[in-house]
């Protein structure tokens, strides 16, 4: 059986959203401003942000491959929000910029559709967290694997494999972005593969196992030794939760094959899940299920429609804001153990995913954590 990847039109009945997109590096111009373009019936792409004015350039060159004319960009956040008056912002800037720029939106009252990561550190997280709940925010990330049918029914046949007893994960690509400029720095990026590609399958193992107990995460060794990037690009984890269940996972920025698998065992048998395929055998080894699908990831459009219907929703921000501080927590104690070359309990159990809900949103019980160590303090070494 074969699942296509395809976004289903619920805006037709919407009235016109006004949109700025905020960043133009390659992540816009390679998927939002596609995106837009095939929705400018619904969407309204009103201005452009970016602190380049080169990009204004890059932006009229991709624009005009659609035969569409820029729309008003500036290099001024202030101004472009203030002229604009958006309905949504898209977000696609540097990590260590992701926290103020959001925070600036929330504070407006602007909704936000945000890249990854969540925030770079766990103090941060909680504070952008406490903040959106605050000010009745809405801000979701976009993390596709969730919208991906067959990663969607991977999800639902987890419970056909009985008691889960382990899993392996791996996620490599060879890329050269973080060798230079503001990825190629803990204190800009917040880390390397962990936080960076690393963060969609630290959001996929969330979403299918939950919160980890006890972290264990190793370095491999640079594949350039002279180079001046100082972020970890290969990352061996291991993971273990209160239901007994262990895994590990790898990621790798430089290797030459891409592959991303991941495989999950259960007293009932066992899942075998890629971009493209997802098998499901008995504990006989037998193949029950066989899906096929397209290898790529639900597109921006379909992010975009699903963000843009949602506008209301605050049940969706809800729960995206605790997965995205659990995550972060997570992340955070990736690092740590990599700094302390010792196994690490997240720091998520009470002050994380159960300060929020639908609901009351945050909840101030004292178990909110003081200022923490960066994630880009724990990459290097510095706890």
């Amino acid at each position: 059986m074969n699942v296509a990847v395809h976004g289903e039109d619920q805006l037709s009945s919407s009235p016109k959203v006004r949109c700025i997109l905020v960043g133009i590096g390659r992540r816009a111009l390679e998927d939002y401003v596609p995106a837009l373009v095939d929705l400018s019936e619904n969407i309204e792409f009103v201005a452009a942000c970016d602190v380049d004015p080169m990009a204004q350039g890059r932006l009229a060159e991709e624009l005009g491959k659609h035969g569409r004319a820029c729309p008003p960009f500036f290099t001024d956040r202030t101004a472009a929000l203030d002229a604009s008056h958006p309905d949504l912002a898209v977000v696609a800037t540097p990590h260590h910029t992701h926290f103020e720029v959001t925070k600036d939106l929330v504070l407006r009252g602007i909704p936000v559709l945000k890249e990854k990561p969540f925030a770079i550190s766990l103090a941060e997280a909680h504070e952008l967290a406490h903040l959106i709940w605050q000010r009745d925010g809405h801000v979701r990330i976009c993390v596709q694997r969730r919208y991906h049918p067959l990663y969607l029914h991977a999800k639902q046949a987890l419970a056909a494999l009985g008691q889960i007893r382990h899993f392996d994960a791996s996620y490599q690509l060879n890329a050269d972005a973080y060798q230079d400029g503001w990825r190629a720095s803990p204190e800009t990026a917040g880390g390397g593969a962990i936080i960076d590609m690393g963060y969609h399958i630290v959001d996929l193992l969330h979403w299918f196992f939950g919160v980890p107990s006890v972290v264990y995460a190793t370095t491999a060794p640079k594949l350039i030794p002279t180079a001046g990037y100082t972020i970890e690009e290969t990352v061996l984890a291991n993971l273990t939760y209160d239901t007994g269940t262990t895994g590990t996972f790898r990621l790798s920025l430089c290797e030459a094959a891409k592959e991303e698998a991941i495989r999950v065992y259960g007293t009932k048998g066992h899942i075998t899940l890629r971009r493209d395929l997802f098998e499901r055998f008995d504990r006989s080894n037998n193949r029950v299920e066989h899906l096929t699908g397209d290898r790529g990831w639900a597109s921006a459009a379909d992010v975009l429609v699903d963000t843009v219907a949602r506008l209301q929703d605050r049940a969706v921000v809800a729960q995206e804001l605790a997965a995205a501080v659990d995550i972060t927590a997570t992340i955070e104690s990736l690092y740590h153990s990599i700094a302390q070359q010792a196994p690490v309990k997240p720091m998520c159990q009470e002050m994380c995913s159960v300060c929020y809900n639908a609901r009351l949103g945050w909840r101030d019980s004292g178990s909110r954590p003081a200022d923490g160590v960066s994630l880009a303090q724990a990459s290097t070494g510095l706890v």
